[in-house]
């Protein structure tokens, strides 16, 4: 069951695709499930409109697939989609390190740094690796200056959290923590180079 929204002055689509989105990746809506948008609506008080847009949404980035006039359900992550996923985040956390850190100043990249922290000190009381992970994604945006990832960045986000977590990667907060720290390091540095080779050993991609 998913809960009611409480409306904000955030688009209710946006709102109600997040929630989904949430809900698949947490396992309230496991892969296969059926998803039926007049339940989706009631449980979330809304109408049937934010709820269709939320999953045409959730369909372009893989997490929702539609049959016309036979179902709408949750996608399976297959072994490929999780290899195609790492090397994707890999080499896309690259090119926004690789915008950002050039683009900061000293006071700037201490200021993230201690973004970071706070990301860690989430993480370590809610042992939720991954959300650290795309809440380390949403704060590297937000100094890359770069409005059309920022524009895409959402989704991407909420597919890469999806598809890693389907594929059983590392969601604890010890597992999770050499990587942060080293990026805070190499954040605080300046270091573009330093901090794209931890982002790909993370994810276990070459080059």
């Amino acid at each position: 069951m998913i809960e009611t929204l409480e409306i904000t002055s955030v688009r209710l689509s946006d709102m109600v695709a997040e929630r989904i989105a949430d809900a698949i990746i947490d396992g309230t809506m496991p892969a296969g499930a059926r998803v039926r948008d007049n339940e989706l609506a009631q449980q979330l008080g809304v109408s049937r409109m934010p709820v269709r847009e939320a999953l045409q949404r959730l369909q372009r980035v893989g997490l929702i697939e539609t049959a016309a006039s036979r179902y709408t359900r949750v996608t399976e992550v297959s072994p490929d989609m999780v290899q195609s996923t790492l090397e994707f985040a890999a080499h896309y956390l690259s090119s926004v390190v690789g915008m950002a850190l050039p683009r900061m100043d000293e006071a700037q990249r201490q200021e993230a740094a201690a973004g970071i922290d706070q990301i860690i000190t989430r993480m370590m009381a809610t042992d939720a690796g991954l959300v650290a992970q795309r809440e380390l994604q949403a704060l590297l945006l937000s100094y890359a200056g770069n409005k059309f990832m920022e524009i895409v960045s959402v989704d991407l986000g909420m597919a890469i959290q999806r598809n890693l977590a389907a594929g059983g990667a590392d969601d604890s907060a010890a597992g999770n923590l050499p990587y942060l720290t080293s990026m805070r390091d190499a954040v605080r540095a300046g270091d573009a180079d330093g901090a794209e080779r931890i982002i790909r050993a993370h994810f276990g991609v070459d080059g």
